[in-house]
């Protein structure tokens, strides 16, 4: 049983194809190796190990002895299910090429990679059109490692392996920001019996034994402490499916999906927040008619940015960055005030907005596991096979209310392929 049909896996394929072009190069469309495995005992798992080795390896391995032949094989599987993965999220891949990483950091050591084959094998894809590739930059705070992404002609012999790659489902599950470190896992800071801790090892527990495209754990990621911004993050959400419909397209044990979606969910929480206040049915365009006629994806931004933002002059800025207008801003923030005078802006609620957001899609995962069903989340939506929807819509409406404290005040629509 696949995730996703061979038949329909090509038709993305060939979607991707035909609208090739390279992601932005920026921090959210940039992605680590990763520790990844074929599905046991499929075909495309014994194809895969054909393809290594008499496409890849054969005309890459020289005059290595045997031992570092085999070596040489190993860095070609991580290196090239990797690179499955990010072209179908269309994420650039993060390689270093600077031998120290290879001694000194974990995500190396961990995938068994060494500088020499790995920095061989860049340079015979590069050699070969197999890839597009960007060299790494210094900077003092937050160096940037070289980015490699497929071109046609790799994505021509990956795309099928695709359906049947995913990764390693093991602890940790919770992950803190902390400072310059980056991610560290909750064992700083939490004991193994928080609740937590436990929660997230029952979702991924259940989660082992069930199969969707990107396969990987479900984590639970707090910004700065365990009050502040609780989200969670699984490969699955990173499938894109606005320009190229590829995450709705795919599928939970064989079956096909539909996903369901909090509507205007962060607006929503805010007025609901001590409040109890109902945002209506239509709260973004709403706002849009009283701004004089702005777009619903104008006043969306314009929201997200101003219940993030802790004050209006740096709110301002990064709405001019996403296009908005020091005027459109202006009549945004008179709309908005106008329309829903209880809506907190330019005091960083959207910190809250996050934990509440994934303490609630999380309870709906556990509701899920009493009722043996998946559900995979996407953000501000769960994705479950299509004869659970009705039971999700019915779910995530009672977690939000236990959450918020409230009774009615959300709204959820589903999308199907």
């Amino acid at each position: 049983m696949h995730t996703t049909p061979l038949s329909t896996a090509k038709q993305l394929w060939t979607a991707i194809r035909d609208g090739y072009e390279l992601p932005p190069d920026d921090y959210q469309h940039h992605q680590p190796l990763r520790k990844l495995k074929m599905t046991e005992g499929s075909a495309e798992a014994e194809a895969f190990e054909q393809e290594v080795k008499d496409t890849f390896l054969r005309f890459s391995k020289g005059g290595r002895n045997e031992t570092d032949v085999e070596k040489l094989k190993h860095h070609w599987r991580v290196i090239l299910k990797n690179l499955s993965f990010c072209m179908y999220q269309r994420n650039w891949l993060l390689v270093s090429t600077n031998k120290n990483t290879y001694s000194h950091h974990l995500i190396p050591k961990a995938l068994g990679l060494s500088y020499n084959p790995t920095v061989h094998i860049l340079k015979f894809l590069e050699e070969q059109g197999f890839i597009v590739r960007l060299k790494g930059k210094r900077y003092e705070n937050n160096p940037v490692l070289t980015r490699i992404y497929p071109t046609v002609e790799l994505m021509e012999r990956l795309w099928q392996y695709f359906i049947a790659i995913e990764e390693e489902i093991e602890p940790p599950y919770l992950f803190i920001k902390e400072g310059e470190h980056g991610w560290e896992d909750y064992r700083s800071f939490l004991p193994d019996d928080h609740y937590e801790v436990r929660e997230m090892e029952q979702i991924n527990e259940f989660l082992k034994d069930h199969l969707w495209a990107c396969k990987g754990p479900v984590t639970l990621r707090y910004k700065h402490s365990v009050f502040q911004g609780g989200r969670l993050y699984n490969a699955f959400q990173a499938l894109p499916d606005r320009r190229m419909r590829i995450r709705i397209n795919t599928m939970i044990d064989g079956k096909p999906i539909g996903e369901v979606d909090f509507s205007a969910n962060h607006l929503r929480m805010n007025l609901a927040y001590d409040k109890g206040v109902d945002a209506g049915a239509t709260p973004y365009e709403d706002i849009g008619e009283a701004a004089g006629g702005l777009s619903r994806n104008t006043v969306k931004d314009f929201i997200t940015v101003a219940m993030g933002a802790d004050d209006i002059g740096k709110a301002a800025s990064k709405c001019g960055l996403a296009g908005i207008t020091r005027q459109d801003f202006q009549r945004l923030t008179d709309a908005a005030q106008r329309v829903f005078p209880d809506l907190d802006l330019f005091t960083g609620w959207g910190i809250h907005g996050q934990n509440y957001e994934g303490q609630i899609l999380k309870q709906v995962m556990l509701e899920g596991i009493k009722k043996d069903i998946v559900c995979l989340p996407v953000h501000d939506a769960v994705a479950v096979q299509q004869e659970h929807l009705k039971w999700a819509e019915q779910t995530m409406l009672e977690c939000w209310d236990r959450q918020m404290e409230t009774r009615g005040l959300a709204r959820v629509k589903v999308d199907l392929p």
